[in-house]
């Protein structure tokens, strides 16, 4: 997606999409918002950069990378959700309690939780599991 042409189809996606872009180990997910910013479409996002909540250009989102549209998970309307995310501008970053997943799911109204999370968690145990296999 490109974020600096209409044309290009980030204006064409509903208020609270969900998006998401690969920093190879991970993905950052955030909501298409409602407003420009900087000239582009704006999104709402919760980072580590940040420190918490942001709302930023698409390009800073992106960073020269794709963005994937992850679609609309909630049933709550547009208004609604970026209400509920804008209510989190305060909050800390926490990586582990209170991530970028934990935000937009929260905002649309969903369990707070972290697949991302879930699957290092997962990941680690297996790897500590066949750690301790291995030395036995």
């Amino acid at each position: 997606m490109n974020p600096s042409s209409r044309h290009q189809g980030v204006w064409d996606f509903p208020v609270g999409t969900v998006v998401r872009v690969s920093h190879g180990l991970y993905d950052h997910v955030a909501l298409l918002g409602d407003r420009e910013v900087m000239g582009e479409r704006g999104v709402l996002a919760f980072s580590a950069d940040a420190g918490g909540f942001v709302e930023q250009p698409f390009s800073a989102l992106a960073g020269g990378r794709t963005v994937r549209v992850d679609g609309y998970p909630g049933k709550l309307p547009p208004a609604v959700v970026l209400r509920r995310a804008r209510a989190m501008q305060g909050r800390s970053y926490s990586w582990a309690n209170f991530n970028c997943e934990h935000f937009v799911r929260q905002a649309h109204g969903l369990p707070s939780e972290s697949p991302q999370l879930r699957r290092w968690a997962f990941l680690g145990s297996v790897v500590g599991l066949l750690t301790l296999v291995a030395g036995a």
